[in-house]
């Protein structure tokens, strides 16, 4: 419960806690000060009654319990201020080391554990800033302060108070280490039953198509089951905690009580000092009673905590090397020099001394069979990785040593699979240019024959079109995708297997709209079918991550026995 760096993430909401804890002194100091009138009250009843006297201090009990009730609510609305603040800083810095990242990061960690990280994960660290760290301070100064003036009342009903008040910063140390394993063991399971849900979620309809969703329901209940099974030990490893809080409170009240009776028994003490340490032992030990229930309700934090900080560990994909200002020579040339990259250490190299350029305006297509490498081009073109031997360089400069989103403002990306957002029509295509008005929206859905389309849908280009663009067609899909690399007018052009998912009738128009896209910029043209790259410059074939042939199209189908020439006869293709 006392990480160092889970402490340090309250400076993010410092004013706030400090509110809160001087809230809850606030409202310990309002008990303390009922007990000692409703103390003197008793005394005057159980001695000679002074009637007025006796009333004033009622009406002091009535308002304290008026003003507590307004601490209490202005403590509940500081805490749940504090825990956003810490939150809302947690999730920003997250969300910048993941975008940091990249995707180079997300393909060798699961979707799901990333996403109960980002949301699950920082909505446990909620009761630990906003309850359990306040509450921890309240308690130590509040149960101190009370304990030393029932010490000056008396000091052996003190040095009772005080022995036994002392619980309040060593139990929850000694509980953490107790709860530490079931915990560890309920997140785990947690945080698997979270990504297996995701999962099953996503491919929805790959499971129903192989009836296998009854299949992966029952892996589920298994998840769930051990995920029920560790709260349940958890939830008894907490007991223990909560256990010994209680004989705290229980033993520490009576034996004050006790020994105060005692004490009076003996002539040591007066009426209406028994009667205060009757109410205010219990008011000491009333804030370890506290701290019991903040304690419950934080323990996943720390545990928590482990996956946030495992995520703004994780050691960069791309390496740090300093950017100079700009590229060096036209920015429209793009060159890859004996690059060599594997996707892990032990791994075949995915690309193998791979050597080619591409100059302005210039349209070079890379194909190759699936594994190839062809893919991994465009990965190292936009710094998704960094190659582990040669360089990758636009305009003359190692794209290393281009800042990223200058890089990145070079490159537009057609894909294969396009994602489009949950959100309208405009919304997406503006991801492009944030700033662009709705005649260049257009314009653009024109060049890329999205228009017609786009107005026929309900609400035009205002239209949601729902998660991943799952209301449109593969071929409107890529459609918008293309209107957005337009619109984004990036001299570097890559077309991704931008054909490859849609029928034939949209294969014309968006080839149509290709053409437009291509004009005037420098085009690597990543495709499996051999179809769709006749019109290329040059042709670079792939072969295990090395270049086999590259040359013309033309030149490449006369090698009889070439490399180009065994894929089209492989495809049927016409050469």
């Amino acid at each position: 419960m006392f990480d160092r760096r889970l402490l340090g993430l309250w400076a993010s909401a410092r004013g706030l806690i400090t509110v809160n804890v001087v809230l809850g002194l606030a409202v310990t100091a309002s008990y303390a000060a009922a007990g000692l009138a409703i103390a003197e009250i008793l005394g005057q009843v159980f001695g000679r009654p002074d009637w007025p006297r006796i009333l004033l201090l009622a009406g002091v009990v009535v308002a304290l319990q008026a003003l507590r009730a307004g601490l209490l609510w202005g403590r509940e609305v500081s805490g749940t201020a504090a825990a956003g603040a810490v939150k809302q800083a947690v999730r920003a810095r997250l969300y910048r080391r993941l975008l940091g990242l990249g995707p180079g990061y997300l393909s060798t960690a699961r979707t799901g554990s990333v996403k109960t990280t980002l949301v699950d994960g920082v909505e446990f660290l909620d009761k630990y800033y906003g309850v359990f760290l306040p509450q921890l301070v309240v308690s130590l100064l509040g149960a101190a302060a009370l304990a030393i003036y029932i010490t000056i009342i008396d000091p052996v009903v003190g040095a009772v108070v005080i022995t036994c008040a002392i619980l309040v910063p060593v139990v929850p140390r000694v509980s953490s280490r107790w709860v530490q394993g079931p915990l560890d063991r309920w997140l785990t399971h947690y945080y698997r039953m979270s990504a297996e849900s995701l999962d099953a979620i996503q491919g929805m309809t790959t499971l129903k198509a192989f009836n296998a969703h009854e299949r992966r329901v029952a892996e589920l209940r298994t998840q769930w089951q051990d995920n029920a099974k560790a709260s349940v030990g958890l939830v008894a490893s907490v007991g223990v905690y909560e256990a010994l809080v209680g004989v705290a409170v229980t033993v520490g009240t009576a034996l004050s009580v006790g020994i105060g009776a005692l004490r009076l028994a003996e002539g040591h003490l007066g009426m209406t000092e028994l009667f205060i340490i009757l109410l205010l032992s219990r008011e000491c030990f009333r804030p370890l009673a506290d701290l019991q229930r903040a304690f419950h309700s934080a323990y996943q934090a720390p545990a928590a905590a482990e996956g946030i900080f495992a995520l703004l560990d994780a050691p960069p994909v791309i390496s740090g090397t300093a950017p100079s200002a700009n590229p060096t020579g036209p920015v429209a040339s793009l060159c890859f020099d004996n690059v060599t990259f594997r996707y892990r250490p032990e791994a075949a190299p995915a690309l193998d001394g791979l050597s080619f350029a591409v100059q302005p305006g210039e349209t070079v297509a890379v194909v190759g069979r699936s594994g190839a490498g062809k893919t991994t081009l465009v990965s190292l073109l936009l710094r998704f990785f960094d190659p582990d031997r040669g360089t990758v360089s636009i305009g003359g400069t190692d794209v290393r040593h281009i800042p990223v989103e200058e890089l990145r403002r070079h490159v537009a990306v057609v894909s294969q699979d396009t994602y489009l957002f949950h959100g309208s029509v405009a919304d997406n295509l503006r991801l492009a240019r944030p700033d662009a008005t709705h005649a260049e929206l257009e314009a653009a859905a024109t060049a890329a024959h999205a228009h017609g389309f786009i107005t026929a849908l309900p609400q035009g280009y205002d239209t949601l079109i729902g998660e991943r663009g799952l209301t449109l067609s593969g071929g409107e899909r890529q459609r918008l995708a293309i209107a957005r690399a337009l619109l984004k007018d990036a001299p570097i052009l890559v077309l991704d297997e931008a054909t490859a998912s849609v029928d034939a009738a949209s294969e014309a128009a968006i080839q149509a709209a290709l053409d437009v896209l291509t004009a005037q910029r420098t085009t690597l043209v990543i495709a499996h079918r051999l179809s769709t790259v006749r019109g290329a410059d040059r042709i670079v074939v792939l072969d295990h991550g090395r270049a086999a042939e590259t040359g013309p199209p033309a030149e490449l189908s006369d090698r009889a026995g070439g490399a180009y020439a065994r894929l089209v006869a492989s495809q049927g293709a016409t050469r």
